[in-house]
């Protein structure tokens, strides 16, 4: 793959949407080149974050959320952007810090950054399994 490509996801806050978002993650981690095992654990990293997201309490959140994907020759940056409310409660207690855990043990790069909004970023690097 050549160059740079971004994707972008605008999704409504429902469980509905995540085998779209795990079908949309496997064919961009395929195309850019990992192997299965690696895009299975893709795929749990980034469901785990989009299951907090619509398991959040719906009246202190935004209706909607955005993803990003980045692809690079040699990797991948997945972006969500949510409401900096909700992603501060999003690894709370004992359930968001198992799945902090989860995602910081598939993905090699995994950060919540907050200012009105958070961007929560991670990032699989190819070759890096």
């Amino acid at each position: 793959m050549k160059g740079n490509d971004t994707v972008t996801l605008h999704l409504p806050r429902k469980a509905d949407y995540a085998s779209l978002v795990r079908l949309t993650i496997s064919g961009i981690a395929s195309k850019i080149g990992f192997d299965i095992d690696v895009i299975e654990d893709i795929k749990v990293a980034v469901s785990e974050v989009c299951n907090k997201i619509v398991s959040m309490e719906p009246e202190s959140c935004d209706k909607y959320y955005d993803i990003t994907f980045h692809l690079f020759s040699d990797g991948l940056k997945v972006q969500f952007t949510v409401s900096g409310e909700l992603a501060r409660k999003m690894f709370d207690g004992e359930s968001g810090e198992f799945a902090y855990a989860i995602i910081s043990s598939f993905m090699d790069e995994f950060s919540v950054d907050c200012n009105d909004d958070c961007i929560i970023t991670m990032g699989k690097n190819l070759g890096a399994e």
